[in-house]
């Protein structure tokens, strides 16, 4: 392969396009209230195909990272795109719990986290120079879909139904990254931008000890960050996975508003996803993430007040741009602590936490009202997890130190 100072950004040019399209899942919570009252199901139930969807999507990423880095990262795209794309198609013709399950949770889910980890770290490698910031603009191709999406998903729902749109939806996605997986190609080992000079703090990121999965997964902070990330997670799953019938049932708006209200949080993950790639280049990862969650506690708490237009609004922005930040700070930081050789495979695995957290936070919001018909308890919750996973930081930022 011919290397020319144009190559890493054709790789960031497909990673986000891919990403674009195959964040369908922000915007899953549109199709929650037309087909619980097309088939009669309860919110609890439909929820926990989103939270599916989200733990077989981490599940597998290792997997992918591994077949990108064994073959090449298009191999593991173009393998994960037909189980994701047909996921979605054999979502339209769900007429059961079970088979929603199947379809979206574990075929679809399968086929994201196929997809994922052959991406982003590959695109993280080509740019040793600006981590940060590429790990926030790849990302948010991931805010900007849904942003774009979710009206276009609103309308074929309301003109043709939720399981038409689901066929159209997948088949879009067919196209729409099956065009640009030939862009993303591997970064040589050891790599660097010509003329690049890494500054201090790069430099001593740079030779740090390549840890495989074994390797990593025997050291105690490889815990701390799973857990940490685990409690970060839940909370903005939450609000992706019910964005739309909180807006409905604790606002009282209509479904047009509420889609309105998912792209609304999903502009302002778009912009956490961008402002905090280029914070975590200035203040560096540590004080990025508890940036990040603070951020996420105090907006979950503001929420269980929340019951004018307005105010909704501003609590999703906020939830939304520190959700977005999460994901950005995440991926350059196991780069950081366990290396770039096995990094595809070592971020799918440590990626396994963000499933988990999608299982905690959907399964609270829902559990909770459907419970007590309202979502405060679950709010309360998710502030209670951003807590702990405040604490983790301190205690991973110390385990770290003692790598090195």
């Amino acid at each position: 392969m011919t290397i020319t100072k144009y190559t890493r950004w054709r790789v960031f040019a497909g990673v986000w396009i891919q990403s674009l399209f195959t964040s369908a899942t922000a915007f899953f919570s549109l199709f929650s209230l037309p087909l619980c009252n097309q088939f009669g199901w309860s919110s609890s139930d439909f929820s926990m195909a989103y939270t599916i969807y989200m733990f077989i999507y981490c599940a597998v990423g290792f997997l992918g990272g591994i077949l990108a880095e064994k073959l090449q990262p298009r191999v593991a795209i173009y393998i994960g795109l037909i189980l994701f794309a047909g996921g979605w198609i054999l979502t339209g013709f769900a007429n059961t719990i079970p088979f929603l399950y199947v379809a979206y949770g574990v075929i679809a889910g399968a086929g994201a986290g196929m997809i994922y980890p052959a991406c982003l770290p590959t695109a993280l490698k080509w740019f040793p120079d600006k981590s940060g910031s590429i790990s926030g603009l790849v990302q948010a191709g991931a805010a900007c879909g849904p942003f774009i999406m979710s009206p276009i998903a609103q309308l074929l729902i309301d003109n043709l139904g939720a399981q038409s749109a689901c066929k159209i939806l997948g088949i879009i996605f067919l196209i729409g990254v099956g065009v640009v997986a030939w862009m993303i190609v591997p970064c040589p080992e050891g790599w660097q931008p010509e003329g690049w000079q890494p500054s201090p703090t790069q430099s001593q990121e740079l030779p740090t000890k390549n840890y495989n999965i074994p390797q990593m997964v025997k050291t105690p902070i490889f815990w701390v960050l799973l857990f940490m990330f685990i409690f970060a997670n839940a909370a903005g799953t939450m609000m992706v996975s019910a964005t739309s019938p909180i807006a409905q049932n604790q606002i009282g708006l209509s479904s047009m508003d509420a889609a309105l209200c998912v792209s609304m949080m999903t502009l302002f993950n778009m912009f956490g996803r961008i402002s905090f790639g280029f914070i975590y280049d200035k203040l560096k990862g540590w004080n990025s993430l508890l940036l990040v969650l603070v951020i996420n506690g105090i907006s979950m708490l503001m929420l269980t007040a929340a019951h004018s237009y307005a105010y909704f609004i501003l609590c999703i922005a906020l939830v939304g741009f520190s959700f977005g930040g999460l994901l950005v700070v995440f991926a350059p930081m196991v780069k950081v602590i366990f290396g770039t050789k096995y990094y595809n495979r070592n971020y799918g695995l440590i990626f396994i936490g963000y499933g988990i957290g999608a299982f905690v936070g959907p399964k609270i919001s829902a559990s909770f009202y459907d419970a007590t018909g309202a979502y405060t308890m679950g709010f309360i919750g998710s502030a209670i997890l951003a807590v702990v996973a405040i604490l983790l930081v301190f205690l991973a930022k110390k385990l770290s130190t003692k790598m090195n």
